[in-house]
């Protein structure tokens, strides 16, 4: 008996082994990517060619110095990164197989359960946020990359094109949660209202928008909006007498523009979400409101507004969000993201700007994309803190 505890015991703590050494593999594939920082492809060929890794951890070496023993076997284990990552996977494979019980476990169950919203959050926010960090503390050029401290920062704050894009993107953040949250909430509760009679007809109607792609609206509107003569908005103004203008060469008639192609594209998807918090309410405080007197004004502003504030702090979340991340409307509006005079240059742009349309410069959109991070971080904290979802206790029922 004691002989077979033993075993088990030898048995257990190889299984552990396993388990311990498959996930410090994972590890260290893990930590070659984010040593790396995005120039894997530019480091294996350099390391298969015996070429310059000088931009790499260790830096240049002197005249006539190699590298040591342990410094080789690192640059080996960045180079072999992805069989590091199976064989760390190979590993936590060979020790679930025979202790397959472990699948079953109620202890166990919750991490398996979560393990894809981990995995998926390290890959794909985690790791790229990480290196977006170090990467705006870099000049990132074609031969490599080197530490520059704040002068990312302090180049884009000395940057007059700067403000304007935050101008802009935060002018039309607020004019489309203006528009995009009291809008759509009446006219969720007009179509769900009993005395319209064309309700489902209306609904199709206005959810239509949200399936056009943005390029398609983008490119109608900038014809809509066009200087020529026989466009549609300069039809319209010769209807009430005006005379045509150049619209998209105006700064309040170009962010006209691209608020009136947000109204139309998402007036539908938050009337959607605001027919789902009304179907939340129940019928008898309509009844008990009818019954006491109240007319449609009075039963809107007194029981749907209050009982819709959970939706409305999600749909201004999310149109918040959507302001200051606009991008390819204004782009398609204005056939490419260079626009008279930056009437159109939103940060997004001014991000896409410095990050693919100038050379040596991902470094310099790096911070610009941190500083956006946190700008709309902020600003959402600020309205959840004043709408109270955090911040404040609960009031007593």
């Amino acid at each position: 008996m004691t002989g077979t505890k033993k075993i088990r015991k030898k048995a257990g703590r190889r299984a552990v082994a396993l388990l311990v050494a498959g996930i410090l593999l994972l590890l260290i594939g893990v930590a070659s990517l984010f040593i790396l920082q995005g120039k894997s492809v530019q480091f294996d060929r350099n390391y298969d060619n015996g070429g310059d890794l000088s931009a790499y951890p260790f830096g240049a070496k002197a005249d006539g110095a190699g590298y040591t023993a342990l410094q080789q076997a690192a640059l080996w284990l960045l180079r072999q990164r992805a069989l590091v990552m199976l064989a760390g996977l190979l590993l936590i494979v060979l020790f679930v197989i025979p202790n397959r019980d472990l699948l079953y476990s109620q202890t166990l169950a919750p991490y398996v359960f979560i393990a894809p919203f981990v995995i998926t959050f390290v890959v794909f926010f985690a790791y790229p946020l990480i290196s977006t960090i170090l990467m705006s503390f870099q000049e990132i050029t074609g031969a490599g990359s080197k530490w520059v401290g704040f002068k990312n920062y302090t180049d884009m704050f000395a940057n007059k094109n700067f403000y304007t894009a935050v101008q802009n993107s935060f002018v039309y953040m607020v004019l489309t949660c203006a528009i995009l949250i009291p809008v759509p909430m009446v006219l969720a509760y007009i179509a769900e209202s009993k005395f319209s009679k064309a309700g489902k007809f209306f609904k199709t109607v206005a959810f239509m928008p949200v399936l056009c792609s943005v390029v398609v609206a983008g490119i109608i509107f900038r014809m809509m909006f066009s200087e020529l003569d026989g466009a549609l908005m300069n039809q319209a103004r010769k209807l009430v007498g005006l005379e045509p203008i150049t619209w998209l060469k105006g700064a309040s008639t170009s962010m006209f523009a691209m608020v009136l192609l947000c109204f139309w594209r998402w007036t539908g998807m938050n009337m959607l979400y605001y027919m789902a918090g009304l179907k939340s309410i129940p019928n008898e405080l309509y009844e008990a409101a009818e019954i006491d007197g109240a007319n449609a004004v009075q039963k809107f502003t007194k029981i749907c507004l209050p009982l819709l504030k959970p939706t409305t702090i999600y749909v201004l979340t999310i149109s918040i969000y959507a302001g200051l991340a606009m991008f390819t409307e204004s782009y398609m509006i204005f056939g490419g993201n260079n626009s008279p005079k930056n009437y159109g240059l939103t940060i997004v742009g001014y991000l896409y700007r410095y990050g693919f349309e100038k050379v040596d410069k991902f470094g310099f959109a790096s911070a610009v994309g941190l500083v956006l991070l946190v700008g709309a971080l902020i600003i959402t904290l600020i309205q959840l803190w004043l709408t109270g979802t955090i911040g404040r206790k609960a009031e007593k029922a």
